[in-house]
C-alpha cells in the first residue's frame, strides 16, 4: 500500500528532481511536535535536510520507527514511513522480525533512486541493503569523527560494524561533515567522501552574550556526553548560573540524569532540566551568555552551532574540523581544570563574549547556509541519480 501510494505521489510529482529515502529510525520525534521525548543532533540535522531537499524539488521520504503515528504521516513537504516498534517482538528474535524485516520491506516500499543513513550503526547498513536490492543507489553521511575511527566506538556490537562497513565501502556517494573527518576515512577505510557541512537556520536577531548570565549545556545525559563535567563547573564556580537541558535515556539514568538531579539540590546556581522540545531550546538559547559542550568526541555538534547562530561563545572539550580555533569562536580545552578556568575568565568578561559571540554568528552565517549545505547536498544527489539513470538505460538497451 505505501508503494503504492509512493508511485502515486511520484506521478503527481510534475519536475521532481528524484525519489529520495532517509532511513533514520528516531527522527520522527523531531518532527511530531506532541512531546514524544527523543531528540538527537543527527536526527535534527537529518530532519533539515531532508526539508531543504523537499523544497528544492526532490520527493523526499523517511522510513522511521513507530512511534504510534499512522503509517503515513506528510509534514513540510516530507513524507514519513512507518516501519517498527522498538518495543514490539520477542528478545533476540525481534532483531529479524520486525525489525529488519519491517524496515527492509518499508525501504523498498518507498521506491526511492537514492536511499541516504547516518552514523556508524545497523542504519546505513539496512539502507546499503535496501538500494542493493532495489537496483538503488546509497549515500552514505557521517555523524561522527567516531564513524571514521578504525575502533568504531559508537558500533559496539560485531553486526553492526559488519553492516556499517559493507555500507561505507560499498556507498556510491560518501558525506564527511568536515575536512578532519574526509582525511580520517581516507587514512582509516580507504574511502573518499565529500565535505558538506550541517545546515542550521539563523535567527532574526541575536542575542546580548555580554548581558546574559547563564552557561548553557544543551546535549543527552549520558556518560559519552560527560554531563558530571559541567555539574563540576557549577560547584566550582558558585559566582556563576548554570544551566542544564537534556534528554535523558532511560537505559543511563542512573548513571548520568540522577547525578545531576543530586548535584541540582546541592548547588544553587546550578538548575537541571529534561527533555525539552526542540521547538523550545530558543527558549534558554536566549537568556545563554556562554556555552560549554563537554562531550570527548562529536562530528560537528548540531547544539554547537546553533548556540553559535545565536551569537553565543563556546567552551567546547572538541573543536570540529579546528573550526573554533581557526575562526576564534571560543575556547577549546582537553582537561577539567582548563574548562573551570576558561568558563570563568570568559564569563568574567561580557566585552569579549560580545565580539566571540559576533564572530561565531558569522561564522554560521557564512559556511552553513542553504549554499554552503543543501545546495551542494543537492547537486551530489543530481550526479548520483543521473548515474542511475544512465545504468539502467544500458541495462534496457542491453536486455
Amino acid at each position: 500500500m505505501i508503494n503504492q501510494r509512493r508511485r502515486s505521489q511520484t506521478t503527481l510529482a510534475v519536475g521532481s528532481r528524484g525519489r529520495l529515502c532517509f532511513f533514520s529510525p528516531n527522527l520522527y520525534p523531531v518532527t511530531a511536535q506532541t512531546g514524544i521525548e527523543f531528540a538527537g543532533g543527527t536526527e535534527l540535522r537529518q530532519w533539515a535536510l531532508a526539508r531543504g531537499l523537499a523544497s528544492r524539488g526532490f520527493d523526499v521520504s523517511v522510513a522511521t520507527c513507530d512511534f504510534g503515528q499512522e503509517a503515513v504521516v506528510s509534514r513540510a513537504g516530507v513524507t514519513l514511513l512507518r516501519t517498527f516498534s522498538v518495543h514490539a517482538g520477542f528478545p533476540v528474535l525481534r532483531f529479524f522480525y520486525p525489525r529488519l524485516w519491517k524496515s527492509l520491506g518499508t525501504l523498498r516500499e518507498a521506491d526511492a533512486d537514492v536511499y541516504l543513513a547516518n552514523g556508524s550503526g545497523l542504519a546505513p547498513g539496512w539502507a546499503y541493503d535496501a538500494a542493493r536490492l532495489s537496483g538503488s543507489q546509497f549515500v552514505y553521511l557521517a555523524s561522527s569523527d567516531g564513524d571514521a575511527l578504525p575502533s568504531l566506538p559508537w558500533a559496539t556490537k560485531r553486526r553492526e560494524r559488519w553492516w556499517y562497513l559493507r555500507a561505507l565501502r560499498g556507498a556510491d556517494a560518501r558525506i564527511a561533515q568536515t575536512e578532519v573527518q574526509r582525511r580520517l576515512f581516507r587514512e582509516n577505510f580507504g574511502v573518499e567522501t565529500e565535505v558538506i557541512p550541517n545546515p542550521v537556520e539563523v535567527p532574526p536577531a541575536p542575542v546580548d552574550p555580554g548581558q546574559n548570565d547563564v552557561v548553557l549545556w544543551l546535549s543527552t545525559y549520558k556518560p559519552t556526553k560527560r554531563p558530571e563535567w559541567f555539574t563540576e563547573l557549577a560547584r566550582r564556580l558558585p559566582q556563576f548560573r548554570f544551566v542544564m537541558v537534556g534528554f535523558p535515556p532511560a537505559a543511563m539514568v542512573k548513571d548520568s540524569w540522577h547525578p545531576a538531579q543530586r548535584a541540582a539540590t546541592e548547588s544553587p546556581n546550578l538548575e537541571v532540566h529534561g527533555f525539552v522540545d526542540h521547538t523550545r531550546t530558543s527558549e534558554f538559547l536566549r537568556k545563554a551568555g556562554l556555552f560549554v559542550l563537554t562531550s570527548p568526541v562529536e562530528g560537528f555538534p548540531m547544539s554547537l552551532l546553533e548556540a553559535w547562530s545565536y551569537g553565543i561563545p563556546s567552551v567546547t572539550t572538541v573543536d570540529p574540523g579546528d573550526t573554533v580555533r581557526r575562526h576564534q569562536l571560543g575556547e577549546v580545552v582537553t582537561e577539567l581544570d582548563d574548562l573551570v578556568n576558561a568558563v570563568a575568565s570568559m564569563m568574567s568578561s561580557p566585552t569579549k563574549r560580545r565580539e566571540v559571540g559576533a564572530r561565531a554568528r558569522s561564522y554560521v552565517e557564512q559556511h552553513h547556509g542553504p549554499d554552503c549545505t543543501h545546495e551542494p547536498l543537492a547537486a551530489l544527489l543530481d550526479r548520483v541519480i543521473e548515474r542511475r539513470r544512465q545504468r539502467v538505460e544500458r541495462l534496457l538497451d542491453a536486455g
